[in-house]
Formats: structure tokens, C-alpha cells, sequence
């Protein structure tokens, strides 16, 4: 009888232990799968806070840019970086072009902004409102860029009035047939001292999809947006698509809107 007793207790403690382990088990499969789910959602709220902070310096920068030496006044963005130490390099292009290269974080008050796979992030400045050379700027003064999505329908920038003024772009890690090397040059922060170098090439960081290529603002595809690369004085045309093979652009956008405040402070 005893002997009956200890083994009932010894089998319903092997089933106990059996029961523990398979639980154990799923939560640790579980688990295993959140953690990944969390990385991979912890490093798009890593490109998405590096773009908001990008943006938000931006808006700040326009609305005291009467206060930068040699300012015309309220209203005006940094030339981008071309070499990648963070310092806006002045003056970008000719007079009312659009122009891209590296955010230029140093100038704009800031710590490098980076995605996340660690890019620092990349930004185009409309031609009439970059700070040099400068044109004259009003609150109706319309910025250069529009912005379409994968089906090319246009999501900002159906008028001239509701054109982009900035675009920020989040690279992102390399992608088949870009080189990001420093060149001749030595390493700067986020590209090569040599401008030139693989490392600060538009096209070694953005891709083309739907026709459009964010690497020169071209779209090929009916209208006049987007016909001329950058650098250019007509409008250009950049793409808000998933990341997918061949493509992994993340981008925002400034838009007149967006510019409430600071026209509030213009003559």
C-alpha cells in the first residue's frame, strides 16, 4: 500500500515536472520572439526620434536665423554639410537651388542625429530658402519639393503653395552597389574630408523606386517635378515608401505649415 502511495506520488511529480518544463519552454520561445519584435521596433522609434529631432532643430534654426551672422533675416535653412563634420558649408549652390548633403548638425546646435544603423542623417534645402546665397523670402514664397508615395500619388505638394521646404532622409544601412569609403580623405563623423568620396555621395546612401530616385530628386514619370537633378532651381520630386529589397529610405519633410511660427516673425 505504501509502496502504491509512493508511486502515484513519484508519477504525479514527473507529470508536474513535464508540465513545468513544456511551460517554461513556450514562454521562453515567447519571449524569445518579443525580444526580437522589440529590437526591431526600438530601432525604427530610433530613426523616427533621430528625424523629429532633425526637423525640430530645423524649425528652430529658421525661426532665429536673423540671429546667425550674416543672416538676410527670419525664415532661412543651413546649406547642407558636404563632407560630413557637421558644419553647414556655405555658400551651396547658386542662387535659388536646391541642393542636398549631410545634415549639418554641428551648425544646427546639435549632437550627431543618426538612424538606426547608426547613418548619420542626410537633408535637401529648398533653393529659396537656404541661408547662402540667399534670395528674398516672404511668407508665400513656395519651397521645391514634392513628395509622392510607392504609387506615385503625390503626398505633398499638389500646388506650388504646399511644397515641401526641407526634406531629412534616414539612409540606413547599405544596400547591393553602394559604397560608403572615405576615399583619399580621412574620416570625418559622418562621411570623408574629401567631398568627393564615395562616403558623402548622395547615391551611396539613397535609392530609387517608383521612378523616383531620392538620391537626385528625379522622378521619370509625366510632369514637370522632378525632371532635373539636384542641384536645380525647378522642383524636385522624393519618395515615402516601406522599406523593402532594394530600398530602405526613411524620410520627413518641412512644410509651409510647419512654418507658422517663424512667418509669424517675418517683416
Amino acid at each position: 500500500m505504501v509502496l502504491k502511495k509512493n508511486l502515484e506520488t513519484q508519477r504525479g511529480a514527473a507529470l508536474l515536472i513535464m508540465m513545468t518544463v513544456l511551460v517554461l519552454t513556450l514562454v521562453t520561445l515567447l519571449l524569445s520572439g518579443f525580444d526580437k519584435g522589440s529590437q526591431t521596433i526600438s530601432r525604427d522609434l530610433n530613426t523616427i526620434n533621430a528625424l523629429s529631432e532633425a526637423r525640430q532643430a530645423l524649425l528652430d534654426f529658421a525661426l532665429l536665423s536673423d540671429t546667425v551672422a550674416g543672416s538676410p533675416g527670419v525664415g532661412y535653412l543651413p546649406c547642407p554639410d558636404r563632407n560630413g563634420d557637421g558644419l553647414s558649408d556655405e555658400p551651396c549652390g547658386n542662387p535659388g537651388e536646391s541642393v542636398e548633403g549631410w545634415l549639418p548638425w554641428q551648425t544646427l546646435g546639435h549632437k550627431p542625429l543618426r538612424d538606426s544603423d547608426h547613418v548619420c542623417l542626410r537633408y535637401a534645402v529648398s533653393g529659396d530658402y537656404k541661408i547662402s546665397p540667399p534670395v528674398p523670402l516672404t511668407t508665400t514664397t513656395p519651397g521645391h519639393f514634392v513628395i509622392h508615395d510607392v504609387n506615385n500619388t503625390v503626398r505633398v505638394g499638389s500646388t506650388p503653395a504646399e511644397r515641401a521646404l526641407a526634406v531629412i532622409f534616414s539612409a540606413q544601412k547599405a544596400l547591393a552597389g553602394q559604397v560608403r569609403n572615405t576615399g583619399a580623405g580621412p574620416a570625418t563623423t559622418c562621411g570623408s574630408d574629401t567631398p568627393g568620396a564615395p562616403a558623402n555621395l548622395a547615391a551611396n546612401y539613397l535609392e530609387n523606386i517608383s521612378n523616383v530616385n531620392n538620391a537626385t530628386g528625379t522622378y521619370a514619370g509625366p510632369g514637370a517635378a522632378g525632371s532635373e537633378a539636384l542641384p536645380t532651381n525647378t522642383p524636385s520630386v522624393f519618395i515615402l515608401a516601406a522599406k523593402q529589397p532594394g530600398f530602405n529610405d526613411a524620410i520627413a519633410w518641412l512644410r509651409p505649415a510647419d512654418f507658422a511660427d517663424v512667418y509669424a516673425r517675418m517683416p
